[in-house]
């Protein structure tokens, strides 16, 4: 377990990150896969619980409630699925196209309506906090990262239970039978718009989870939390990764918040970067990352032959040198366009890049055109093979 090892608190910041993304994931997994609903306002839920936690550590701190801050993300669910109960009934009358516009129209109504209303919002500053002025609470003082996580850890479990536990349940089966087919579950007397409130609840409380956990983790919470890009990318990265499993949403975090924090971090066209595996995603994984994995997986183990191996790595190999040789070229474009290389050196690779010197890009090029062709040949036998497999 990652408790019991000698991270940092830069390591446990990150996971702690992972986690609350995690939680947001599965609350967008559990729409599209359950009930076949595509939401474009999961940042409604999380950046309401987010506030709602916020409100609710400063009243514990003032000594008004007794709540443990270790609680106070129990408390941001609730509050979510609540204003669920609320909202989504204006949602769930529709699937598919309605649904997803109806959402996206609330998500947007309320981020503009956040800094009219300063009282609950705190208008452009947001809302700031400290989660160490709580009760001391099972040992918990939240004064370390360590401790952060290990909280958003046993919320992670929480979800994932919550998960196993819909699925085996009516409402788990009722969902799956409105998605395939409304109509006949409307005639065998079931009522598609209250199954789908449901799981929009449930969905709710996943994603009010998430954003309290983001409160408790970064003592703050402004307006930005309620805005569509955050809706946007936690809907993008659900589907890259195929978030209806657990592990899918663990795969769709780290990929979420990798990109968010450490490739910010080295690069200012990251941005493009997560559009393009986006789109490459779309192309050759429709149905997201980890059932790729799964299933590559379980064809290997199923030929067990070492030759599979040796062309799945000629292929990671070669893209792994397109990649390189691609983004130096994205770079080195940036720079250009934004006139950041005057004469200075472009660090790259741990190497320093003129991007006035033609051999750059020429190798540049060299190395993505090399490596996109060289993963190219190796994958055709390899694809050939895994058919071959797959067949009875």
């Amino acid at each position: 377990m990652p408790l019991a090892l000698p991270l940092d608190a830069a390591a446990f910041n990150l996971l702690a990150q992972i986690a609350a993304a995690w939680l947001l994931l599965l609350s967008i997994g559990l729409l599209v896969t359950r009930a076949g609903l595509v939401s474009f306002g999961q940042a409604l839920y999380a950046g309401l619980a987010a506030y709602a936690a916020a409100h609710a550590m400063n009243t514990i701190a003032a000594q008004a409630w007794s709540l443990p801050f270790a609680l106070v993300p129990l408390y941001g669910g609730l509050f979510a699925a609540a204003v669920a109960l609320v909202v989504a009934p204006l949602c769930v009358r529709g699937s598919g196209l309605r649904f997803a516009m109806t959402t996206l129209g609330l998500g947007m109504l309320v981020a503009l309506l956040a800094p009219m209303l300063q009282g609950f919002f705190g208008g452009e500053g947001g809302i700031a906090t400290d989660r160490t002025a709580g009760p001391v609470w099972l040992g918990l003082t939240l004064l370390s990262q360590r401790q952060v996580y290990g909280v958003s850890a046993a919320y992670v479990l929480l979800g994932a239970w919550m998960l196993g536990v819909l699925d085996a349940s009516r409402l788990g089966l009722l969902a799956r039978a409105v998605r395939d087919n409304p109509l006949r579950a409307a005639v065998s007397g079931t009522a598609p718009q209250r199954v789908r409130l449901g799981v929009v609840v449930c969905s709710a409380f996943l994603a009010g989870l998430s954003g309290a956990l983001q409160t408790l983790h970064f003592e703050q919470v402004s307006a930005g939390a309620l805005g569509l890009q955050t809706s946007s990318m936690a809907l993008l990265f659900s589907l890259a990764a195929g978030s209806g499993t657990a592990w899918g949403a663990l795969l769709g975090a780290g990929l979420m918040v990798g990109s968010d924090v450490l490739l910010a971090a080295v690069s200012r066209a990251w941005m493009l970067y997560v559009a393009l595996g986006f789109l490459a995603t779309v192309l050759w994984a429709p149905r997201g990352l980890w059932a790729l994995l799964c299933d590559l997986a379980a064809r290997l183990r199923q030929r067990r032959q070492p030759d599979l191996l040796w062309g799945l790595g000629a292929v990671v190999l070669g893209g792994a040198v397109a990649v390189v040789g691609a983004s130096s070229l994205i770079e080195l474009l940036y720079a250009v366009r934004q006139q950041l290389s005057n004469g200075s050196a472009l660090a790259l690779y741990g190497l320093r890049l003129h991007a006035d010197n033609a051999d750059v890009w020429v190798g540049a090029a060299l190395l993505a055109a090399t490596g996109a062709t060289l993963g190219a040949v190796a994958w055709r036998p390899l694809a050939r093979q895994l058919s071959d497999t797959a067949r009875p």
